[in-house]
C-alpha cells in the first residue's frame, strides 16, 4: 500500500496506551474530507477545514482529548501539532491535516503531544489498519477496519466510534483510501454520495459530535472504472459504518431499518431516520419486544403522510401489520428477535419505487451507566 504510520505515546489516554497516530502518504494525494456540521467544532477540525485544499500528503491523529472548547489555544496547539510533522518529514506544512478525539474541554498537553510526535515520525512503518484504529479509539470495545481487492482495485480503511453518534455526523473518525485515480471534483461528489448512504445513515444515541470527520484518498495508482471504484469505496465505507454501530457503547443488538416502495427518496429516508432513531423502538429491540406499535408511530411522525390501511411492517420475515394486526405472528418475531444479532425491520410503503436503509444500535442499561461516568 506504501502508505506508513507512526505510533506515540503522549499519556491523553489511560493505561499509557498509545494515543498518537501519524499517517504518511506515499505522496501528495487527491482526497476529500467531510466534517461535522456542529458548530461548536474541535479546534481541530477548524485547523484542518481551513487548510484542506483538496490535496493531502499526511495526518496526525490523537485520542483522549478532542481538542474542543479550550478556547483559541485549541487552534494554536493543532498547528503546532500540523507544523512539527511537516518538519519532521520535510513535506509541506498546508498539506498536513489534524484530527482529535476524546474529551471536551480539556487543555491539551501540547509539550507531551508535540514529544509523541516525534516519536512517532521516527519510526514509520508499513499501515496496519487493525493497529490504527486501535490507537485512536475512546470507548470503542474492538478495532474497526476494511480491506477489499477486486482484481487490481484496492478499497481499504479504519475508523472509531461507538458513542455520540448521529449524522453529519457523529464523534467518529474515519479514513478510507483507494488505489484508484479519482480527479478533483470527482472525488468530492462519489465521497459525499457514499456518505450519504453509509456514515450519514447510521445513529446509536441520536447526539451529533464536535469532532467527527470522514476522509477518502486517492492514491492515483491504477485507472479503473469508476462505478466499480464507487462500488468497492462504499462496500468499505458500510463496513466501518455497521461495526461503529456494533460497537454502539452498551449495545447488545444492530438494527436495520429499510422503508421500501416510497414516493420519495427523502420521504423514505426520513422516515427510516424516524424509526432507527426512536429510543423506543431501539429499547424495544433491547428487550426483544416486537412491539411494531412503536415503529408505526415513529413512522407517522414525519411531515410526509403514510397510509395506515395500505403499509405493511415486518420484523424480519415476521409480517405482523398490513392494514390488520396479524396476532399470530408475534410469537415467531419475538423468536426471531431473542436469536438474531441483527434485527431487521421492514416498513413497506406500497406506494412508489424509493427505498432507504439505515442502522442503528439498541439502547440499553449499560448505555446509560458508559456515559454517566464517561469523564470521571
Amino acid at each position: 500500500m506504501d502508505i506508513l504510520m507512526g505510533i506515540g505515546k503522549a499519556g491523553l489516554r489511560s493505561g499509557n496506551k498509545p494515543d498518537l497516530l501519524v499517517i504518511l502518504l506515499p505522496q501528495t494525494c487527491n482526497a476529500s474530507f467531510l466534517f461535522t456540521n456542529n458548530h461548536f467544532k474541535s479546534a481541530s477540525v477548524l485547523y484542518s477545514q481551513k487548510v484542506f485544499k483538496g490535496k493531502v500528503r499526511a495526518m496526525v491523529i490523537n485520542s483522549g482529548n478532542a481538542n474542543c472548547g479550550v478556547g483559541r489555544e485549541g487552534l494554536i496547539h493543532a498547528e503546532l501539532m500540523a507544523k512539527r510533522v511537516a518538519e519532521k518529514l520535510e513535506i509541506e506544512e498546508d498539506e498536513v491535516l489534524v484530527f482529535s478525539t476524546g474529551v471536551i474541554g480539556r487543555p491539551m498537553p501540547i509539550d507531551r503531544v508535540l514529544d509523541a510526535i516525534d516519536s512517532a515520525c521516527s519510526l514509520l512503518e508499513p499501515l496496519d489498519l487493525k493497529r490504527a484504529s486501535e490507537v485512536i479509539s475512546t470507548t470503542d470495545s474492538f478495532p474497526k477496519y476494511d480491506f477489499v481487492k477486486k482484481d487490481k482495485l484496492e478499497a481499504f480503511g479504519f475508523a472509531k466510534g461507538a458513542g455520540m453518534i448521529h449524522p453529519n455526523m457523529g464523534t467518529m473518525l474515519a479514513f478510507v483510501f483507494t488505489n484508484a485515480d479519482l480527479r478533483e471534483g470527482v472525488i468530492e461528489k462519489l465521497h459525499r454520495d457514499i456518505n450519504e448512504r453509509t456514515f450519514n445513515s447510521i445513529s446509536v444515541d441520536g447526539c451529533m459530535s464536535t469532532n467527527d470527520s470522514f476522509g477518502l484518498i486517492s492514491l492515483g495508482l491504477i485507472k479503473e472504472d469508476l462505478q466499480k471504484v464507487s462500488d468497492a469505496i462504499e462496500e468499505v465505507s458500510l463496513s466501518l459504518a455497521k461495526k461503529i454501530v456494533q460497537d454502539g457503547e452498551g449495545a447488545t443488538r444492530l438494527i436495520k431499518v429499510k422503508v421500501k416502495n416510497a414516493s420519495l427518496q427523502l420521504k423514505a429516508r426520513l422516515i427510516a431516520q424516524a424509526i432507527a432513531t426512536s429510543n423506543l423502538v431501539k429499547t424495544a429491540i433491547f428487550g426483544k419486544d416486537p412491539n411494531w406499535g412503536r415503529i408505526v408511530a415513529a413512522a407517522g411522525s414525519t411531515p410526509f403522510p403514510i397510509d395506515q390501511f395500505k403499509l405493511r411492517v415486518y420484523i424480519g420475515n415476521h409480517l405482523l401489520y398490513d392494514g390488520k394486526v396479524h396476532p399470530k405472528a408475534l410469537e415467531g418475531a419475538k423468536k426471531y428477535m431473542e436469536e438474531s444479532q441483527e434485527i431487521e425491520i421492514t416498513l413497506d410503503l406500497m406506494e412508489g419505487k424509493e427505498s432507504w436503509i439505515y442502522y442503528a444500535s439498541d439502547m440499553t442499561y449499560d448505555y446509560i451507566k458508559i456515559n454517566a461516568e464517561y469523564t470521571t
